[in-house]
């Protein structure tokens, strides 16, 4: 007698193997989005970085080698009185990019944004956490700085690879943050240093790995 239809123990048995490669790939496949999404936002944040310092550098006659001061998250701190931009980050963003003035000045990114003083939320979700300049007002300035990708959402936690080329899988944490260097008209990945003679000593940190192989990506 012909057979039709499969039994319900045959269906029951595809339901289950079905679950099984589910439970053991879909993890794999959220954290390979997660990191992907990170990324890509990462990249679009450093793009606008090196975009708002060319323009501000036209436009306003200095960029981030030229800041010279750290102004208070306030519209009164734009401007000096006599209606000149001031030479800070913060004027530079608020001039030249679309950002959240009230989630600024609110702040709260915990993590590895936590340890900078100064924090600039955009509107597409991503900020960029600052301190102050190092060896201000010469042309060898320079500000730490790092990139969250998601705002308060979690993990805020800075990524790391554990080799320049992030491929050890137990050593590649890309998380949501990740650390970066402003100077002159450039937005760069990891944290460099720069001398007074000029010589830039490139990051080689785990921190610096991640942030590389991000751009790389």
């Amino acid at each position: 007698m012909k057979k039709n239809g499969f039994t319900l123990a045959e269906v029951l048995i595809t339901l289950a193997i079905i679950g099984v490669v589910a439970t053991l790939t879909l993890p794999s496949l959220m954290s390979n989005t997660q990191e992907q999404q990170s990324i890509t936002a990462f990249k679009k944040a450093m793009n606008t970085l090196n975009e708002v310092a060319q323009m501000n550098s036209v436009v306003d006659g200095f960029d981030y080698s030229g800041v010279t001061t750290t102004a208070a998250h306030s519209a009164k701190a734009i401007y000096d009185a006599n209606g000149v931009l001031t030479q800070s980050i913060w004027a530079m963003m608020k001039s030249k990019a679309q950002i959240d003035e009230a989630a600024s000045i609110k702040g709260g990114i915990p993590g590895d944004c936590k340890t900078y003083k100064y924090q600039v939320f955009f509107r597409d979700g991503t900020v960029l956490c600052y301190t102050t300049p190092t060896n201000a007002g010469t042309s060898q300035a320079y500000i730490p700085a790092a990139i969250d990708t998601n705002g308060l959402k979690g993990p805020n936690k800075v990524s790391e690879c554990g080799d320049a080329n992030c491929v050890t899988k137990n050593t590649k944490k890309i998380y949501d943050q990740y650390r970066i260097t402003l100077y002159g008209s450039n937005a760069v990945p990891g944290l460099i240093k720069i001398d007074a003679n000029g010589n830039v000593t490139d990051d080689t940190s785990v921190q610096g790995n991640a942030a590389r192989y991000a751009m790389r990506k």
